[in-house]
């Protein structure tokens, strides 16, 4: 037991291993898409997909192709985002099932999960992991 408990001190004063998400540590970051259901995303474009949550809980990023924006709602450790809209250029594959599944987990809800330099969204179908990107290092 007293083995442990270093550890979790650590945990806890370096707030990298298990998070509490609230409103302010999910407020003003940029966060990019790394991996969807455990594959790694890589893409050409030079936009990648993203998540931004902004003032007033507003979600806001890059699905694939398209742009979303919509009201981000959190409770329970759980994020999902109400009147999701988005442009609606045509999106080819592979960003195409990459969109779909962005969008989905946005709609349906998902757990939050991750540290300070990642946010893992498992939703009901689908597993979105970003990597923290904020704007100003």
């Amino acid at each position: 037991m007293l083995k442990l408990l270093p550890i979790s001190v650590g945990c806890l004063l370096l707030t990298g291993c298990s998070s509490t998400w609230t409103h302010q540590n999910l407020q003003h970051h940029h966060w990019v898409l790394a991996s969807l259901d455990g594959e790694q995303v890589i893409t050409e474009r030079d936009t990648p997909p993203d998540l931004e949550i902004g003032e007033q809980f507003t979600v806001n990023g890059i699905a694939g192709c398209n742009r979303y924006f919509g009201q981000g709602h959190l409770e329970n450790g759980k994020l999902w985002v109400t009147s999701l809209g988005s442009t609606e250029m045509a999106c080819k594959p592979p960003l195409d099932n990459i969109e779909r599944a962005v969008l989905t987990t946005l709609t349906e809800g998902a757990e939050l999960h991750g540290s300070t330099h990642t946010l893992i969204l498992q939703g009901k179908q689908h597993r979105l992991e970003y990597r923290l990107r904020d704007w100003m290092t």
